[in-house]
């Protein structure tokens, strides 16, 4: 059971390294079921090299030792902790989790302990190879992205530092041969590689983007997406209050995070229940960044109390995928530190990439809530308690 989009092969880089064609697979082999599954891969064609470690105790300690693609752990091994030290001392292996049965609570868990992959039941060598594979082709394809992220960075820094050499040298150059005394009203300086400015400016902005993008599919749980998202966003936007609205059903919203810079969210509560109700619908049926220009007279009718200012500056961002709203933002803070120009635009880059991530959220969710019900399918409240409503409470 695949949790991870196919990645395109296309986004990788082609290599000649004899090396390169083996995958190296790290097995945590405490359980029967991963005894079996190491005898699988050894006995495959030789493209995956496993590194097996027969305790946790020292499976922890390869970690640290032995780079790797593939992570192999059983469900009944991995915890929290573990997941914790994964990420940080193979921060781009893929997780893969075994078991001799699955079930949704087993599922949901190791998605939110970030497993790509869900190996159970009888599985023949071929299988289990083509599924290790899989998540070891998306272990290397983040390698490669993130170093041609860091490469378009670089190149990013480098034309940036040109252009501004050249505007002072072209400064120079202009006060050394036109004296202030002598220069006519006619006298015209054309800004030097305007254009190169312009590529530096889309470059950052696609390296932003795709860092972005990297860093929030590694989330399949809407809590800690939203935590990852915001984080980011706030990087880039500064100090702010923000507030994220999860779409349901019926048109309606729910409160999924919010991000407290100087109001707490008890202070304001009024006025995001007025968010949720009126201002969410109505945000939803826009496709561009929204900056309130009344958002003074909205707080007041808010009545929040003589602690909170209501000299505040709004501005709403509806994600949309694929035609459909998925979440709204809302973004405020005292307008003497109002939102700059640019914070529009990094809104308005990352804003559908956020969407993508909770659609795909969205689907993993029903397919799974659908395939295994929790109650019979005959009980009146089970419609209820499927779908996405659970998650925008």
């Amino acid at each position: 059971m695949n949790f991870e989009p196919e990645m395109h092969e296309t986004n990788a880089t082609p290599t000649s390294h004899a090396e390169s064609s083996v995958f190296r697979v790290l097995v945590c082999a405490s359980r029967p079921e991963m005894i079996a599954l190491t005898a699988l891969l050894e006995a495959s064609d030789g493209r995956c090299r496993c590194i097996v470690s027969n305790d946790v105790d020292e499976f922890r300690g390869r970690l640290l030792e032995d780079r790797c693609e593939v992570v192999l752990v059983s469900e009944e091994d991995l915890d929290r902790s573990l997941a914790d030290d994964v990420r940080r001392l193979q921060p781009h292996g893929s997780v893969v989790v075994a078991a001799p049965t699955v079930d949704v609570d087993g599922i949901r868990r190791a998605m939110q302990l970030g497993a790509t992959d869900f190996l159970s039941g009888p599985m023949s060598a071929e299988e289990v190879e083509r599924r290790i594979e899989a998540a070891a082709r998306r272990s290397r394809e983040r390698v490669e992205h993130e170093e041609r992220m860091h490469r378009l960075r670089s190149l990013s820094r480098r034309l940036e530092a040109e252009a501004r050499a050249a505007e002072d040298l072209e400064s120079a150059e202009t006060s050394e041969e036109v004296p202030t005394e002598t220069a006519g009203p006619e006298t015209t300086s054309e800004p030097p590689f305007e254009g190169g400015s312009d590529q530096v400016r889309k470059l950052d902005e696609v390296a932003m983007c795709s860092e972005f993008r990297t860093l929030i599919r590694q989330e399949l749980d809407v809590e800690d997406l939203l935590r990852t998202a915001l984080e980011f966003l706030l990087v880039k936007t500064g100090p702010t209050n923000a507030a994220v609205y999860l779409a349901g059903g019926d048109e309606s919203f729910g409160l999924g995070a919010y991000v407290n810079c100087d109001l707490p969210r008890k202070s304001v509560e009024p006025m995001l229940r007025r968010l949720c109700d009126e201002a969410c619908p109505a945000v939803a049926e826009h496709i561009d960044v929204l900056r309130f220009e009344d958002a003074k007279d909205f707080v007041s009718e808010c009545e929040l109390g003589p602690e909170v200012s209501a000299d505040l500056e709004m501005v709403a961002v509806p994600c949309h995928h694929d035609g459909e709203c998925f979440a709204v933002m809302f973004l405020f803070r005292d307008s003497e530190h109002g939102f700059e120009d640019e914070t529009a635009q990094v809104l308005g880059a990352l804003r559908s990439i956020l969407a993508e991530q909770l659609a795909t959220l969205i689907r993993v969710h029903n397919r799974l809530e659908n395939a295994w019900p929790d109650a019979p399918a005959d009980d009146e409240d089970t419609d209820e308690d499927l779908g996405w409503d659970d998650l925008a409470a």
